[in-house]
């Protein structure tokens, strides 16, 4: 091939296709990079539009691709299966999605530009949209940025070097019908260090943010759990729904507090062990003060409260029962004492 040859090009389209054909050839078309799906509510004799025009410039690759709405996923069979091992920057010029970047929420609204590393997990509800994607070599993005923890990073378009680079990226789909294959390694080069410089900044606030953004984070879900311990609606799952975050991201923030569902049934515990110590609650049967807090077997209940506290609820009642004969027999002001009780719970749970 000589220097002044024009780029390698390739096009898929589905424009000229029977409509029921379309979303299947598209999906065949792009599961070199991704599993796809059409959404709910649009059946696959509607038709899907899609195409997608490609060029390599031997060091890295840049397209043009517009598509109707749809879901893509790599998943961990997904990336075992094919082994890609690059990075995908897309811009949005048009459009935008919601996805989970291994886990890391984002949303991409028009005009903004992500990363996503081709080797770890990815799920995204894409509307239809006009992009512009480019596929550099991991060992080239990381060698100009000498860090590898770019999964999900979103540059927005409206900021400074996101729309710099976003920029660069239409420049770059623009005049590559005319880039010459003697150009084309200086100019995959100015591109991977173009993404490189715009990233670099966003890359390095989130190392140094992380730890503070997670904390204050877990915070608000703890705060949360607080107020659901009596609710059967308190789950792994509804916390996700509620706060925005993967599975993997909530287990993750508990791990140094045993876990999610542990930290839940311990809060659930002790908050039966104050109602079972609590004269004002004598009258409550032992199986009510645990449903009241979420447990739904009373046998799992004992054998978790034993295990928590070393004795049975029964014994903690009893022991709460003695407490009172002698405090009455003492004239002690039980009314304080309950308020003092309530201000040491306020303050434990705020």
């Amino acid at each position: 091939m000589s220097a002044g040859q024009k780029l390698p090009f390739s096009q898929f389209t589905t424009a000229r296709m029977r409509p029921r054909d379309q979303f299947e050839a598209w999906h065949e078309s792009i599961s070199v990079i991704f599993q796809t799906a059409l959404l709910p509510g649009h059946p696959i004799e509607a038709g899907f539009a899609a195409t997608l025009s490609a060029y390599h410039l031997g060091k890295l690759m840049v397209s043009q691709v517009d598509f109707d709405a749809q879901r893509f996923v790599r998943d961990r069979r997904k990336l075992t299966r094919d082994g890609m091992d690059h990075y995908l920057v897309q811009l949005y010029a048009t459009g935008g999605l919601d996805g989970v970047a291994d886990d890391r929420e984002r949303v991409l609204r028009g005009g903004d530009v992500q990363i996503l590393d081709l080797a770890r997990t990815n799920d995204t509800v894409a509307r239809a949209s006009s992009t512009v994607a480019v596929v550099v070599p991991r060992e080239a993005l990381c060698e100009a940025m000498h860090t590898d923890n770019l999964h999900g990073l979103v540059l927005r378009g409206d900021a400074g070097v996101g729309g710099l680079l976003a920029d660069h990226m239409r420049a770059l789909i623009a005049r590559a019908g005319v880039i010459t294959v003697g150009d084309a390694a200086a100019i995959a080069q100015a591109t991977t260090d173009m993404i490189a410089a715009c990233f670099r900044a966003t890359a390095e606030t989130m190392a140094r943010a992380r730890p503070a953004l997670e904390a204050t984070l877990l915070e608000r879900i703890r705060g949360h759990i607080e107020t659901m311990l009596g609710s059967s609606g308190l789950s792994v799952d509804a916390l996700c729904q509620t706060f925005g975050v993967s599975r993997s991201a909530l287990y993750r923030l508990f791990e140094p507090l045993g876990g999610v569902s542990a930290y839940i049934q311990m809060r659930r515990l002790a908050r039966t062990h104050d109602d079972l110590a609590d004269p004002s609650r004598a009258s409550h049967k032992i199986y009510e003060i645990a449903y009241r807090w979420g447990f739904v077997s009373e046998a799992h209940f004992s054998r978790a409260f034993r295990r928590a506290f070393g004795t049975t609820p029964g014994e903690v009642r009893a022991g709460a029962a003695r407490g009172l004969t002698m405090a009455e027999s003492n004239l002690v002001d039980l009314g304080s004492e309950r308020a003092y009780r309530g201000w040491l719970r306020s303050l434990r749970h705020a």
